[in-house]
C-alpha cells in the first residue's frame, strides 16, 4: 500500500528527495522490552537464566555461535517489514556444513535445502560478496565470492550426480550455510549506527573466529509469525532444538531449563 501510494505521487510529479543516511534507522519500528520487564518474565516462569553485561556478553556470545550452537536473539524494539535483522533472530556459524540443513530440520521445521541469509558486517561485505555494497534491510541478492569453479553450474551437476540433496549440501565456499546452489546470497549489511548491538556481537564473533559474519533467520517456525514479546521468544525456544536464548542481557541453556516445558506437539510438523 505505502510503494502504490508512492508510486501514484512519482507519476502525478511528485518530486524525489533522497536522505542520506536513510531515514528509516534500521526499521527498528515495534515493541520493546526491558531488561527489568525480561526479568519479571523469567522470575514468573521459573526459567533458569544468566545475567551478563555487555562486557561479558558478546564475547560469550560469540563463543558459543563458534562451538555450533544455535542462538535465539530478542534484543531491542521489533523489526518493520519482511526480514529479520537482528532483534528477532535465530543466529549460527555459516562456515558449517551440516548447519543449513540442522537448522531448517530442527528448527524452522521445513526443508532440508532452503538456504538463509548472512548477516554481515557492512566493512567486510567486500571481502564475502559481489558487488559490494549497502544492503541493511536484507532485500538484495550478492554473488558469494572465491566459490568452486567446478560447481558454477548447477545443471552440469546435476547431469553427474542426480541426488539434489547431496549437492545442495556440497561445500560451495568458506561459508557455505549462506551460499545458495547459484552461489547467491541475500545478504544484510549490518552498521554500529543503525544496529549497534548486532553489530557488537558480529564483531565479537569477528574477532574470536576471524569471520565477519553470521547466518541470520527469522526467530520463528514455519507457519507461525516472528516473535515479539520474550514470552513469545522463550515458547519458540523450549519447542525446538535451539540450544541457547539470549533475551538482551539474560542467557538462557536449554540444558537448564525444566523438562515439562520442552517440545510442545504443536511442532512435530511433518
Amino acid at each position: 500500500a505505502l510503494g502504490a501510494a508512492l508510486a501514484y505521487f512519482y507519476a502525478s510529479g511528485g518530486t524525489r528527495r533522497l536522505r542520506l543516511p536513510d531515514a528509516q534507522q534500521g526499521s527498528f519500528l515495534g515493541p520493546a522490552y526491558s531488561n527489568e520487564e525480561i526479568l519479571a518474565f523469567l522470575e514468573r516462569e521459573k526459567a533458569p537464566y544468566h545475567y551478563l553485561d555487555d562486557e561479558a556478553l558478546f564475547p560469550l556470545a560469540a563463543q558459543l555461535l563458534d562451538e555450533q550452537n544455535i542462538v535465539g536473539l530478542l534484543e531491542g524494539r521489533m523489526e518493520y517489514g519482511p526480514r529479520a535483522l537482528g532483534h528477532r533472530s535465530i543466529l549460527a556459524d555459516p562456515r558449517s556444513e551440516q548447519m543449513q540443513s540442522r537448522m531448517n530440520l530442527r528448527i524452522k521445521y521445513r526443508e532440508s535445502f532452503r538456504p538463509f541469509a548472512p548477516a554481515v558486517l557492512a566493512e567486510r561485505c567486500g571481502d564475502y560478496f559481489e558487488p559490494d555494497g549497502e544492503s541493511p534491510y536484507m532485500l538484495f541478492c550478492r554473488n558469494v565470492k572465491n566459490c568452486a569453479p567446478e560447481q558454477a553450474d548447477l545443471r552440469a551437476e546435476l547431469t553427474d550426480d542426480p541426488d539434489l540433496i547431496r549437492i545442495i549440501n556440497r561445500r560451495r565456499s568458506e561459508i557455505p550455510a549462506v551460499t545458495h546452489v547459484d552461489h547467491s546470497a541475500r545478504v544484510q549489511t549490518v552498521d554500529e549506527r543503525r544496529n549497534p548491538f548486532f553489530y557488537r556481537l558480529l564483531k565479537a564473533f569477528e574477532a574470536r573466529t576471524g569471520c565477519g559474519l553470521l547466518i541470520n533467520t527469522s526467530f520463528n517456525v514455519r507457519g507461525e509469525p516472528i516473535v515479539c514479546t520474550p514470552e513469545d521468544a522463550y515458547r519458540c525456544f523450549m519447542n525446538t532444538e535451539m540450544d541457547v536464548l539470549i533475551l538482551q542481557n539474560y542467557v538462557l541453556y536449554k540444558r537448564e531449563q525444566p523438562e515439562e516445558k520442552k517440545r510442545n506437539d504443536r511442532y512435530d510438523l511433518d
